[in-house]
């Protein structure tokens, strides 16, 4: 559909099939100004994703083990705020006490930790409590990772604090274990503490 009108100038509309469109045209003279284009069908609308905000990466530190609670563990230790061992001049900040007679046969002094996987490294001095009633015999001491005996030391308390230091990246479950006979001095271990992203189980 077309419309003239007479005069300086005219106004034309057009139906376009498919849409409703008007084209507004005036003319002055000899000058065509176009005023605009109108549809009848909405744009597609614009969407706008963001991705998901990733995890902050695991924050790796110490734990000192008597914090946590055990999965296992023997009647014979004792938690220290703090114990000497052997001829060492400065006690140890947190600490175990062995003081029950234990075999590997029949463990008494031993605590078992659920690292699963968590925790890389493990340190903690041993020897024999400096402040232990007797004086005599030899203590045994084992780090068990898993179902191995990772390490095995041996200490009277006439000796210097050992430390020790191992690997436990692969080791779901830790345990301490310390062999005493009955008039033996108490053993100790002095501030057990693990290397992980994650606590050793759940605050004591």
């Amino acid at each position: 559909m077309t419309r003239q009108d007479s005069g300086a100038g005219h106004i034309s509309g057009r139906w376009i099939a498919g849409t409703a469109a008007v084209v507004i045209v005036l003319v002055v003279g000899t000058s065509l100004l176009v005023s605009g284009v109108l549809s009848g069908e909405e744009p597609a609308a614009t969407v706008l994703t963001t991705s998901p905000a990733a995890p902050p990466p695991p924050v790796e530190d110490w734990y000192d083990l008597t914090t946590y609670q055990t999965v296992e563990s023997g009647a014979g230790h004792e938690t220290l705020a703090s114990i000497s061992i052997g001829v060492g001049k400065e006690p140890f900040a947190r600490g175990i006490r062995g003081s029950a007679g234990s075999s590997a046969a029949q463990p008494a002094n031993f605590r078992t930790w659920s690292t699963a996987g968590r925790c890389t490294r493990l340190s903690v001095w041993i020897g024999k409590d400096a402040t232990s009633v007797q004086t005599e015999g030899v203590g045994q001491f084992v780090i068990r990772a898993d179902e191995t005996d990772a390490v095995t030391r041996q200490a009277s308390i006439a000796d210097a604090p050992q430390h020790v230091e191992i690997d436990i990246s692969d080791v779901d479950r830790l345990t301490l274990l310390d062999v005493r006979a009955g008039r033996d001095a108490a053993n100790a271990w002095g501030t057990p503490r693990v290397f992980c992203s994650a606590a050793p189980g759940k605050a004591v």
